[in-house]
Formats: structure tokens, C-alpha cells, sequence
């Protein structure tokens, strides 16, 4: 089974506006997947695989002229096997896409806010399958919004350190309950660094 890895965006290109709207838009669409396995739904991930799977046609105009087609073709294949996968490797298939959309946007705050958010959810899915020799390097995703925060978010740093050293605590011990709190924490927190 293709699954596409989660990784740092590796080589950015710039595209035009409505290029990365679409990407945007499209992004947003398959990080609903993974949420919905986090927040105990399991039952509603094969509509949003299906959602996502509109967009994705929707989008393909734009798709084609943004990013090569070897790239483009792996992630439709992934997009379209999703929905006949387990919960688990629809959500990680999801971020991988995800993921890999972000290599074709150019770097920005936004990005690295995606960057994090993308992590802790592939984090969340590693701690779920007890595949604890594999977890993401959540402190490295993160760094990025502490080390450019410039005290805008003065107490959302500090929940941050707070609830990475958590994560890694509870990561030592191999305590999953414990960990998936302290990547729900990581979760809530990318959405208070969005804030103005």
C-alpha cells in the first residue's frame, strides 16, 4: 500500500495566488480527516476521504500547472485508495498528501503553522499504533512558532514548552493516554498562534 511520508517541506516553489489558495483550500479539506480520528470519529472519515476526493477534482486544473506530474499522479492514487483503508491509515495517508501539498506553496508563518499542526496529528496516529521508535520530532515542528513568536503569544509559548515536555515525558514511559493529551494540547495551541 503507497503511503506518502510526513516530512519537512523540502523544496519550495513559488506559485501563483489562486494556485495557493487552491492548495490551501485542499489541505484544509484532508486535515479534516485525521481530526476526525482524533476527536473519536471515526465512523464520518470515508465521507471526508470522499470530500476531499471532490476537491482534489475540483482543484486538478490548478494541481496540474502547480506541481509536476509524477507527484500530482502518486497523491490522486493515494487520495483514491483512502477510502477502502483502516481509520489510522486514512488519517496518516491524509497528512502525507497534505504534507507533500506544502512542498509546492512558498514558506510562510502560515506554512509553519500547518507544518506543527500536521506533526502532532501524525504524532497522535504514531502514539495510536504504539509505534513509539517512529514519532515525529514534535520539538522541531514547533520550534519554528516559538522562535518567531516575538511575545505575540507570550502564554501559547509557554504551553507549548509545557505540553512538549509532557509529550516527551509521557513518549519515555511509553504512556499513550498521556501522550495523546499532551498532542490535543500541541492541537489547541497551533490554533492560539494563529491568532493575530
Amino acid at each position: 500500500m503507497l503511503l506518502l511520508l510526513l516530512a519537512p517541506p523540502a523544496i519550495q516553489v513559488v506559485q501563483p495566488p489562486a494556485a495557493t489558495q487552491t492548495l490551501k483550500r485542499l489541505q484544509e479539506q484532508l486535515e479534516a480527516i485525521p481530526q476526525a480520528l482524533i476527536d473519536g470519529k471515526p465512523g464520518s472519515m470515508r465521507a471526508l476521504v470522499a470530500k476531499a476526493l471532490a476537491g482534489w477534482n475540483q482543484a486538478l486544473p490548478e494541481l496540474r500547472k502547480a506541481m509536476p506530474e509524477p507527484e500530482r499522479l502518486a497523491m490522486e492514487m493515494q487520495l483514491k485508495a483512502m477510502g477502502k483503508m483502516k481509520p489510522r491509515e486514512m488519517a496518516v495517508g491524509a497528512l502525507g498528501i497534505s504534507s507533500t501539498l506544502s512542498r509546492f506553496q512558498p514558506h510562510s508563518r502560515e506554512q509553519d503553522l500547518l507544518h506543527a499542526d500536521q506533526t502532532a496529528m501524525l504524532a497522535w496516529c504514531t502514539v495510536d499504533a504504539k509505534s513509539w521508535q517512529q514519532l515525529p520530532a514534535l520539538g522541531d515542528a514547533f520550534r519554528p512558532l516559538i522562535d518567531q513568536d516575538k511575545g505575540r503569544h507570550a502564554k501559547a509559548v509557554l504551553a507549548t514548552q509545557e505540553a512538549l515536555k509532557a509529550f516527551q515525558a509521557s513518549q519515555q514511559k511509553h504512556q499513550a493516554l498521556a501522550a495523546k493529551k499532551a498532542i490535543k494540547t500541541l492541537l489547541d495551541l497551533v490554533d492560539d498562534f494563529e491568532k493575530p
